[in-house]
């Protein structure tokens, strides 16, 4: 009895020991502590702002953020050799110090408060190209970009992918990912010499390097979009465990690898806290913790060194940056999506000092709100921080139609200005919203020409606003910002308007939306229809549009971009265009360069008997002789094989057919936003007479 007791109690002693060591192992032997930032923006000193919800009268600061990570990790015994600093993008421009030391203090500063590496933004390109370089190879913070790659560099070596730090006795990998858009997002004259790679290959090749190297874990840096906007991001990155990255939502779930970290608030306002541990021999990755806080600079002791060197440099800028301009008797609000008073007092001084009849400026060069009170050249800055010239350039009524329907149809963000009223209806169809406009007192007529003043930005961004490069007569007038200072000098005090400039027609009157759709724009000198073959009437008048209105060589358009017609068409209205087009065809058109050769097999596949997409095209007949061998006979010039002519195309139009042609390394370019636009435009340019020539023999 005494044995069997014995043997049981051994039992239980073995039991207990398994159970602590079992309890032992859960614990993290290590753990890796993540503090990071987004969008800082040069923004060096506290600010008054909304964090998280909360308004903050001192929020952010780089000696208040370094504050930050001091208090928390003696709070909770976070040693230094296992954290990491990190930021997202767009820190070192935004702000007038960061403006006027050419993004030179706040790297420098970033330096001081610590920071391992970063991502580099698109707003790191605004003070050119060179000067990126030399933030670069500075070498004082690390700044990755994994997609991008210098074309003007021999050994093209100028962005660094990704780099390995050694912290909680393991090698972290860590990536950096630009956005894909520079294009949109900065002026051209800054990234001619900058390819932008496919950013899954781009990041997966990196993340093997880095693993071959000795990485344990591999954390994503992104200031591009995708990594918040796709669902998906463990089939594009599987290599990668943590994304730190722009626009990531509070709300998203993460149950598999990659996890998602909450973007901290911008300007420095908020720090992003993500601590993953070691257990049993692994990193816990899905286990991690993330948080962001707010940064209330009123109650965080701020680093003492970094608080000193900031004073030195606000020392030499304060006096001029403090000077007053002018007096607010108001508030005047900043927004991205609609109209703003902030944005109409901009513009309004782009049109005075322009001399200009209309002004036009994108609310994403406006950076934030102008409160009541005085007036100081640094609010300016913070307000304004690009070296935009203004620009006044001619345009078409039918020109200034399409910007203002890409505007309110929320593609691009939504168009300040000056000198127009508007009335629209947000419910009609993007692309039929505008019911009038008005330049001063006269409705805007679609075939005079106005003066409009704009930004260099927005003249060189063919993406968003071809139309504004294809302005006639552009010239420059000096820098927007040095124009609004000497504009708001000239008076006592400034106040927000309260007259919109754009009305939403729905809230009035019902009637009048419906009927701004059922108009007649232009009629036809003869009935015509879509059978939906290449030989259509209506697919042939689409194509001879885009190649008239694009002076293009030759045109083809898929004939599935208009649906087969049951009634034909000879009054053109908004909404018979919004019922013949297919849904997606709110698309736009491209300029493209082939030579005769890819023509020819392009115009073969389109004709063939069973052909997937049959093709309708313009500028030229095709003759098919006995043999079903294609002649191409151009209505202008000649025909050869290795000639090159200009070609007008739907965006999506197939780009490359396996072993017919491929044409997706060829030079392309936007013409439009909007193919419905385009040949609504064309026929009213044209008072509906428009040949439709035989194409086929």
């Amino acid at each position: 009895m005494v044995k069997n007791l014995s043997i049981v109690a051994v039992l239980m002693m073995c039991l207990l020991a398994g159970l602590i060591i079992s309890d032992y192992l859960k614990l993290p032997s290590k753990e890796l502590v993540i503090f990071y930032t987004s969008n800082l923006r040069g923004q060096i000193k506290p600010f008054s702002g909304v964090v998280l919800d909360h308004k903050y009268d001192q929020a952010g600061g780089l000696a208040f953020i370094k504050g930050y990570i001091e208090r928390m990790s003696k709070a909770f015994n976070f040693k230094p050799e296992n954290t990491l600093l990190l930021d997202t993008g767009d820190a070192l421009f935004g702000t007038a110090e960061a403006t006027l030391t050419m993004g030179d203090v706040p790297l420098r500063l970033m330096a001081k408060a610590g920071y391992d590496a970063m991502a580099i933004g698109n707003m790191e390109f605004e003070y050119g190209f060179d000067a990126l370089k030399g933030f670069i190879n500075s070498n004082l913070v690390p700044m990755l970009a994994c997609n991008y790659r210098d074309v003007s560099a021999p050994v093209s070596e100028t962005f660094k992918p990704g780099i390995i730090v050694e912290k909680a006795g393991a090698k972290i990998g860590i990536i950096g990912l630009g956005h894909a858009e520079l294009a949109r997002n900065t002026r051209q004259d800054n990234i001619e010499n900058v390819e932008i790679i496919n950013m899954v290959t781009s990041v997966q090749n990196t993340a093997a390097n880095l693993k071959a190297k000795g990485a344990e874990l591999i954390i994503l840096l992104s200031h591009h979009p995708v990594t918040a906007e796709n669902k998906n991001v463990g089939e594009l990155f599987p290599d990668v465990d943590v994304i730190i990255g722009d626009m990531i939502s509070s709300t998203i779930s993460n149950s598999a690898k990659p996890v998602l970290c909450n973007t901290a608030s911008s300007r420095g306002g908020g720090i992003g806290l993500t601590k993953i541990s070691y257990n049993a021999g692994k990193w816990d990755v899905l286990g991690l913790y993330n948080r962001v806080f707010a940064v209330n600079a009123a109650e965080i002791p701020p680093d003492k060194e970094l608080s000193e060197e900031i004073a030195r440099v606000e020392s030499k800028v304060d006096g001029l940056l403090e000077e007053t301009i002018t007096e607010s008797k108001g508030v005047f609000n900043h927004s991205y999506t609609e109209e703003s008073t902030i944005g109409s007092l901009i513009a309004d001084c782009m049109k005075e000092v322009s001399g200009a009849q209309i002004a036009l400026t994108n609310s994403g060069g406006i950076k934030t709100s102008l409160g009541e009170g005085k007036v100081s050249l640094r609010k300016l800055f913070n307000i304004m921080p690009f070296e935009n010239n203004l620009v006044v350039v001619e345009l078409t009524g039918a020109q200034l139609e399409n910007i203002i329907e890409t505007s309110l149809s929320g593609k691009t963000g939504f168009l300040q200005s000056a000198g127009i009223n508007c009335t629209y209806s947000g419910s009609n169809p993007a692309g039929f919203r505008i019911i009038q406009i008005d330049i001063g007192e006269q409705p805007l007529e679609f075939d005079s020409t106005y003066t409009v003043a704009i930004n260099d930005f927005m003249f060189n961004n063919k993406i968003d606003w071809p139309e504004f490069s294809q302005g006639k007569n552009a010239s420059i007038k000096g820098l927007i910002r040095e124009n609004l200072v000497n504009h708001l000098r000239k008076r006592q005090f400034i106040s927000p308007e309260t007259k919109r400039r754009f009305n939403d027609f729905q809230e009035l009157d019902e009637t009048l939306r419906i009927q701004s759709l059922a108009h007649s724009l232009v009629e036809l000198e003869k009935e015509i229809t879509n059978d939906g073959t290449s030989n259509s009437e209506y697919c042939r008048l689409l194509a001879e549009i885009l190649r008239l209105e694009t002076q293009a060589d030759f045109a083809f358009v898929p004939v599935d971009i208009i649906r087969r017609t049951r009634e034909p068409l000879k009054r053109i209205t908004p909404s018979r265009i919004l019922s013949d087009f297919s849904a997606n065809s709110a698309i736009s058109v491209m300029i493209i360069e082939l030579d005769g050769a890819t023509i020819k097999n392009i115009v073969q596949r389109g004709l063939e008997k069973n052909s997937t997409m049959p093709t309708a095209f313009s500028g030229f007949s095709a003759e098919l002789d006995d043999n079903k061998e294609i002649k191409i006979h151009p209505w202008n010039n000649s025909f050869a094989p290795d000639k090159i002519y200009k070609v007008a195309i739907n965006d999506g139009f197939p780009l490359k057919i396996e072993g017919l042609y491929n044409i997706s390394k060829a030079n392309l370019s936007k013409y439009s936003s909007d193919i419905r636009r385009t040949f609504i435009n064309g026929l009213r340019s044209r008072n509906g007479q428009v040949e439709i020539k035989r194409v086929l023999y």
